[in-house]
């Protein structure tokens, strides 16, 4: 893959864009129609694997290449980014990452017009006075969160952790003096 990246202002356009989309992504999390939140996640997804390949290209630009690759092995052994660069792989070049609705059944029952004794028995002798008629039941369900098919985990605070993870290697790979290059291997 290329890792072309020279401009750390671009590596940080594209954890803004990201935290865009993430927040949009929250905000139609329990929308109905979950067209909107499917969106946003592709495009999360694409501009977390941006970022990464981003910061790859810059760093190696200012700190060589050795540098470069332990932030790349860094990345790739953090459990929640190098998930998130793998979905934003798959999303880019296959089908799509996949996820599910978690949702939280909610069932009601009727309230009886006219209520009798409660001492009143079904007509059968034998049958329970405890057990609920199945008549009128609604059954109604609220979506709960998302999550990733391989990760059962919250896919908002999965995403908002390793953004989060993500920057702080971000602030570490570009906090060095601009133009200095340290190639000194990787322990």
């Amino acid at each position: 893959m290329w890792e072309n990246a020279k401009t750390p202002e671009r590596v940080h356009d594209k954890m803004r864009e990201s935290r865009y989309f993430l927040e949009q992504m929250a905000k139609h999390e329990k929308d109905a129609d979950p067209e909107e939140f499917l969106f946003c996640l592709s495009a999360f997804l694409s501009a977390f694997r941006s970022t990464a390949f981003r910061l790859y290209g810059v760093t190696e630009n200012m700190r060589g290449a050795a540098v470069k690759r332990r932030l790349r092995e860094q990345l790739h052994h953090h459990p929640d980014i190098a998930f998130l660069i793998e979905r934003g792989n798959v999303e880019v070049h296959s089908d799509g990452a996949r996820v599910w609705k978690r949702f939280m059944p909610c069932y009601e029952h009727p309230v009886p017009s006219n209520r009798g004794s409660r001492f009143d028995r079904e007509a059968e002798r034998f049958h329970s006075r405890f057990k609920v008629p199945n008549r009128g039941l609604t059954v109604t369900s609220t979506v709960v969160d998302w999550q990733f098919h391989e990760n059962p985990r919250n896919l908002i605070e999965l995403c908002h952790g390793a953004l989060n993870a993500i920057e702080e290697h971000l602030r570490h790979a570009l906090a060095s003096t601009a133009g200095t290059k340290d190639e000194t291997p990787a322990r």
